[in-house]
């Protein structure tokens, strides 16, 4: 038997966003209900009165719930039944609660599709950051099959059709990045980053220039206007180009840069790859021609 629940405030907050997100993880809930603990014995109540359910660390819509948001007005977004479909929800509502508070705002793909009519009902991307700029934000997983990869791909060259110039690609394991390797796609921005880890770093490029920032720590006053258009900045003979966001557009134009100097028997400009410590190899191994300066990522993030 359902025990009977005075909603409170936030009960009835957390209903109205599982009809927005359709699933919650269960730790998130703590940003809905401003504590620490206390909102688990919350949810166990909910979940006895039926107005919760919980599957695999997540909560969603009881069917008291479900009769609460109908009866306000708001219309419900179902689970889709499919596991990658339903594993896409989770990451669209985790997506939005690692934004939550920052410079950054995270709209869910499902609600930019009813407010742009011009945005693909087929379009994979997860939704949009917006903040001191815009991002398509996609992710792959730790195991994509080659299709998927080259899904994502497909999309974020049509990306500009919609006006969105820049993406994020998350990826969840170093095999998932090398599968998806370091082709520009004609993007102004193609982050690829780790997740959760390439988070931290978001949320502190929506207060500030980052890229910009990194170059001052490690160059001092010493920083001049690139002589090559693809850098970030010139030093001394050195062109510089800031790789701390790995962004693929950046390290493919790099790439041709150097194959083309080698083609023509050209003498190269000096290129420095300014990144994090534990991007180093990875760069060093990407572009044994280049030299590499590195910044510690806790130099960049606020404790």
């Amino acid at each position: 038997m359902p025990v009977n629940v005075e909603l409170t405030e936030r009960d009835r907050k957390l209903l109205e966003m599982l009809a927005e997100l359709s699933m919650i993880k269960v730790e998130n809930l703590s940003h809905i209900y401003e504590t620490k603990a206390y909102y688990l014995k919350r949810i166990a109540l909910l979940r006895k009165a039926h107005y919760v359910r919980r599957l695999k660390g997540y909560v969603m819509l009881g069917s008291k719930g479900i009769e609460y948001v109908r009866s306000i007005g708001l219309k419900r977004k179902g689970i889709p039944t499919a596991h990658g479909q339903k594993e896409r929800v989770q990451k669209i509502s985790d997506l939005y609660f690692n934004f939550l508070g920052t410079n950054w705002t995270f709209i869910d793909s499902r609600k930019i599709k009813e407010q742009r009519p011009s945005i693909y009902r087929s379009s994979i991307f997860l939704g949009l950051l917006i903040g001191r700029t815009e991002y398509a934000v996609y992710s792959i997983g730790k195991e994509p099959s080659k299709e998927k990869i080259d899904a994502v791909k497909s999309e974020q060259e049509k990306l500009h059709k919609l006006g969105i110039y820049r993406s994020i690609v998350f990826y969840e394991s170093p095999e998932a990045r090398k599968r998806y390797g370091i082709e520009g796609l004609g993007l102004k921005e193609q982050l690829l980053l780790p997740y959760p880890y390439g988070i931290e770093l978001l949320k502190e490029h929506g207060s500030k220039d980052l890229i910009k920032e990194a170059a001052v720590k490690v160059y001092g006053s010493s920083l001049k206007e690139p002589s090559w258009k693809e850098a970030d900045f010139s030093v001394g003979d050195k062109e510089v180009v800031v790789l701390i966001l790995n962004d693929i557009e950046k390290i493919a134009k790099i790439k041709n840069y150097l194959i083309l100097a080698q083609y023509r028997h050209t003498k190269a400009t000096e290129i420095e790859i300014l990144c994090l410590e534990e991007q180093k190899e990875m760069f060093k191994e990407m572009f044994p021609e280049c030299s590499i300066k590195t910044i510690k990522e806790e130099e960049l993030i606020k404790a």
